[in-house]
């Protein structure tokens, strides 16, 4: 849900249609992403991460390209995990210099890309768990998998990647997990890279929490 909406006088009808909607969603088990409405320093009181009814998902904001929250997210403490936001490429047709690419930036962009994480966990585990349950394993399973795709496990999940200190864990730092996998990908056949992604399967479904 990369959009923000604020309650008025003429829409409290809709509001309430809206909570309970992702009340909802939530009971259905269903992953949500939402953006933070990049207003600065006024507490953010926007929907859908305003929704009272359910704790369970995720508000975003932009992070500029240091990991540092960036400054129009307002306070850091009242999203859950802060994604690049901040003059992101569009598209490079034809590998263009970067200063000729369209960018974009906001905690729109940000919800797009953690959504996107979130369904690359998910395809990681549902990969490794089928290839295990395949060779009789049991490393990797599709209870793993089934959990996963709840809103805790899926927070879980994500701090098992790593994140870094300095933004409060809050910015992912994916590299630490999927840049070295790449790199492993690239020198081994199609079986090699499913035992890669196993790997990191085994990593994505560990729990790890933080105080």
């Amino acid at each position: 849900m990369s959009w923000t909406i604020e309650r008025t006088a003429h829409n409290t009808a809709d509001i309430a249609e809206l909570e309970s909607a992702i009340e909802a969603a939530a009971r259905a088990g269903i992953l949500m992403f939402c953006a933070a409405n990049d207003q600065g320093i006024a507490r953010d009181q926007s929907f859908p991460a305003a929704c009272g009814g359910t704790k369970h998902l995720f508000k975003i904001g932009a992070a500029e390209a240091s990991g540092a929250v960036w400054k129009w997210v307002g306070d850091p403490a009242d999203v859950d995990f802060i994604f690049p936001g901040h003059n992101v490429v569009k598209d490079r047709p034809n590998d263009a210099p970067l200063e000729k690419c369209k960018t974009l930036t906001g905690s729109s962009v940000a919800t797009a890309i953690a959504a996107g994480l979130a369904a690359l966990v998910l395809y990681c585990v549902q990969l490794g768990a089928l290839h295990v349950q395949g060779q009789g394993g049991n490393s990797v399973t599709m209870e793993d998998f089934r959990s996963i795709k709840g809103h805790e496990r899926m927070k879980e999940a994500f701090l098992a990647i790593g994140t870094s200190q300095a933004s409060g864990n809050k910015y992912i730092e994916v590299w630490d997990v999927f840049g070295p996998a790449a790199k492993k990908a690239e020198r081994v056949g199609r079986d090699g890279r499913i035992e890669i992604v196993t790997e990191v399967a085994g990593r994505l479904k560990t729990r790890r929490t933080f105080e």
